[in-house]
């Protein structure tokens, strides 16, 4: 059963477990940190270690002369990322920690990210394990927090209501419980409902960004697990409920399904930030590495039992619908997005309509996804022709071009990329899960654990097997090309008659001799593709961007999608 408290503190266990090992077998650097590349992780391994050794809920299988090693690394690793806080009450950065740590970590540079997230669970740490600590250590720790309380880091109005406000309204409210500072715990509340309001009512723009998302949740729950007061507790579980309940409704056994309005490499191809999922929902298998760890096993905020039946038990598919208008705080709308997916118990499809510009180009505009399991596969499908930032073997960065039709287990994407855009890349690029697979010119076809996909391309393409995944490289023709994909599971194959990839290979081209036509000569495509539910999608887009699309000869409108 994946839902109880024991069940959940025994994934618990299972995870600082893992954290605590991974921070004994870090290789130190000369400068006696584990990473340069970010403070953050020093910290957050360090305290993982510690509470592993500290904290008898973990039940540390070390012997004590282990232990002691071990603790006395976790402090001075704690001690060591402390010192590196700006303490100087006139600079302007005081309060904050270097990100970077650059060849020389005592000549590093602060920065204003580190002490959003870090500052939370530096407080949260404390509060658990202060009675734990040497004398010394929690001295530093007890400074570091206050020079954050007597610093400006957290004194921002809401202005974006993003990720950044949602770290600093929880400080606020942390720093104010701390040195019982009841006004700043009060104003901590007003914003925090402020911007649970705004979220109800506008959507949540970051829609599937990882790890920002986490961001909200983790500081958020640092606010809960410390702050007995009864209005914060109850601002909390409504904030902590509305967030979990939206990862509830695009999560699919391990997996973030649907769009990203920003995507780092630990999401995709393959969904690897699981951490929090495996804790709280525990329906695939426990993850082999630590990414992101943050604060993950620090955290005892349980979901209900019903959210958790709700995504671990799925029978049935479920389509969501929403819009999502962009706002910052003055309630003023700047543009609106609407987002589809197509979720079942094995498989989910889905994307966002609209393309959305995203800081350093990181949308992920759409992908076919399959539950994660331990293997090297990326465990999501989808094609996007590159853009800014793009880099090969990345198969991150899309263009700003190309339009797109989503219908439950079928998605589409139309590129006509404008005859004077000189400098785009002159092809798409299409990343496929390792399994069974047969191709042809246009098409592939594959059996992927309990699924088959099949794709068809405009034009036809070249491929390549990687040790994770198979790249697919198409060129645009005249600037155009396009790909359908659909996915069936073998279940719903077997009442087709479909019981390997030969017959699946022979049903689907029984249906769709040529899908793709249109006059390329002035730059229009035109398809027609009958879908393995016998539903007849039609899509056309112009040169001028004019697209039409159609399910069963009903134009497409966003009618059915609200906020939430």
């Amino acid at each position: 059963m994946y839902y109880s408290t024991i069940a959940i503190n025994n994934r618990r266990k299972e995870i600082v477990s893992l954290a605590a090992k991974k921070a004994l077998d870090l290789p130190l650097m000369e400068s006696g940190y584990w990473f340069h590349n970010d403070i953050r992780d020093n910290f957050y391994y360090a305290i993982h270690l510690f509470a592993y050794c500290a904290d008898k809920d973990f039940e540390c299988d070390w012997n004590e002369e282990q232990i002691k090693k071990a603790k006395d690394l976790a402090v001075t690793m704690i001690q060591k990322v402390l010192s590196l806080q700006e303490k100087n009450p006139h600079d302007l950065m005081y309060g904050h920690w270097p990100l970077n740590l650059g060849v020389e970590p005592s000549k590093a540079k602060p920065n204003p990210l580190p002490v959003e997230l870090m500052g939370c669970l530096l407080i949260l740490f404390y509060n658990k394990y202060q009675h734990d600590l040497p004398t010394n250590v929690k001295n530093d720790c007890f400074q570091a927090i206050a020079h954050i309380y007597e610093s400006n880091v957290y004194k921002h109005p809401l202005i974006y209501m993003y990720h950044h406000e949602a770290k600093h309204t929880s400080l606020k409210i942390l720093l104010g419980d701390f040195f019982q500072n009841k006004e700043l715990v009060k104003q901590g509340r007003q914003l925090a409902e402020q911007q649970l309001n705004h979220i109800r009512r506008y959507g949540f723009k970051e829609y599937g960004a990882l790890p920002w998302f986490w961001h909200w949740v983790q500081s958020f729950t640092c606010v809960w697990e410390i702050v007995e007061d009864l209005e914060i507790k109850r601002t909390m579980n409504e904030l902590l409920d509305h967030l979990w309940g939206l990862r509830a409704d695009y999560y699919l056994k391990g997996t973030w399904v649907g769009p990203h309005s920003r995507q780092w490499p630990h999401d995709a191809p393959k969904d690897t930030n699981t951490l929090l999922d495996y804790i709280q929902f525990g329906d695939f298998p426990l993850p082999n590495e630590t990414v992101r760890l943050e604060g993950t096993g620090l955290f005892t905020y349980e979901l209900s039992e019903d959210m958790v039946r709700r995504v671990t038990n799925r029978t049935q598919p479920n389509e969501i619908k929403r819009k999502i208008q962009f706002s910052n705080a003055d309630d003023l709308v700047s543009e609106e997005a609407h987002t589809y997916v197509y979720v079942t118990p094995e498989y989910a499809v889905g994307g966002i309509w609209e393309r959305i510009n995203e800081y350093d180009n990181e949308q992920h505009r759409w992908d076919i996804t399959l539950p994660v399991i331990q293997s090297e596969s990326v465990n999501q499908a989808y094609f996007f022709h590159p853009g800014v930032n793009y880099v090969p073997d990345d198969d991150r960065h899309a263009s700003s071009f190309g339009e797109v039709l989503f219908h439950k287990d079928t998605v589409i994407q139309i590129w006509n990329v404008p005859l004077d855009e000189k400098e785009a890349i002159p092809f798409i690029i299409g990343c496929l899960p390792k399994g069974e697979w047969k191709f042809n010119k246009h098409r592939g076809y594959g059996k992927i654990g309990d699924t088959f996909l099949q794709f068809h391309l405009m034009n036809e393409f070249n491929l390549e097997e990687k040790e994770d995944r198979i790249s697919i490289t198409s060129p645009l023709s005249s600037n155009l090309n396009g790909i359908i994909m659909e996915i069936v599971s073998s279940k719903d194959a077997d009442g087709l008659g479909i019981n390997d990839l030969e017959s699946f290979i022979t049903a689907m081209n029984n249906k769709n001799e040529n899908c793709f036509t249109g006059d390329i000569s002035i730059g229009k495509i035109t398809l027609s593709y009958v879908t393995r539910r016998n539903e007849l999608l039609h899509f056309s887009l112009d040169n001028q961007g004019n697209s039409k699309r159609s399910v069963n000869n009903i134009e497409h409108s966003f009618e059915e999608y609200g906020i939430n």
